[in-house]
């Protein structure tokens, strides 16, 4: 257990209770719940390692009166982002045309909110969260514009590996960084060993010979 997102998630949820009113109060006290927590410490929280501008049950209204509560709405210029954990086996449950229909409906209307949305199913929460994280990291990049200050001072063939294993959901392999900066295996090798050596790589497969990297987690730096 990692003791310090259980405290900053204990204070920031606490605080956002305490801030709330009417339907969203009762969703905070009553909804928020394993899913959303899940979707925190698993995907949120190895990647940015704060929970600042994020708002849990956020309240969008739409131009006909009807009230909406995405899961986590993350407010910063130049536009909010929409973060929902979705259990299969309530949709399965509940599943049947109106439900489908109002389900498209509330996806269309945070749209029309100007609002991004990231969906993870809580299956792959639990079973994949290194491709959750690969999201919010290329959300962080692509809409944000964010990148860590140290990733910047990376030699460019360093930095651009980084970048592949960001925009990769899957671990990275000495054959697709080959194919990415068009230089052969010895010239990656020595790379990636220099990325292990710094901690930004980790091995991610194989035992005597490593097959696969992956991102060490660092938290985004705003």
């Amino acid at each position: 257990m990692d003791q310090r997102f259980e405290a900053e998630y204990n204070t920031w949820l606490a605080k956002h209770i305490s801030e709330s009113r009417g339907e969203r109060l009762r969703r905070l006290k009553y909804r928020h719940g394993f899913g959303e927590k899940l979707l925190l410490q698993q995907a949120w929280w190895p990647v940015v390692e704060s929970l600042e501008f994020l708002y849990p049950e956020y309240e969008l209204i739409t131009p006909d009166g009807q009230y909406y509560y995405p899961d986590f709405v993350y407010i910063r210029p130049p536009q909010p982002t929409c973060l929902e954990a979705d259990s299969f086996s309530s949709h399965a449950r509940d599943a049947d045309r109106d439900t489908f229909a109002r389900g498209l409906d509330r996806q269309n209307e945070i749209e029309f909110a100007n609002c991004h949305i990231l969906r993870f199913s809580i299956d792959k929460l639990k079973e994949d969260p290194l491709s959750c994280q690969q999201h919010i990291r290329r959300m962080l990049e692509q809409w944000y514009e964010e990148e860590q200050p140290d990733l910047l001072a990376l030699p460019l063939y360093q930095r651009e590996i980084v970048r592949l294993a960001i925009r990769t959901v899957s671990p990275i392999t000495v054959t697709m960084v080959c194919e990415c900066l068009g230089k052969n295996r010895k010239f990656v090798y020595k790379q990636i060993d220099e990325l292990v050596k710094t901690k930004w790589l980790e091995p991610a497969s194989g035992a005597q010979r490593v097959r696969s990297y992956k991102l060490v987690s660092r938290g985004f730096v705003r």
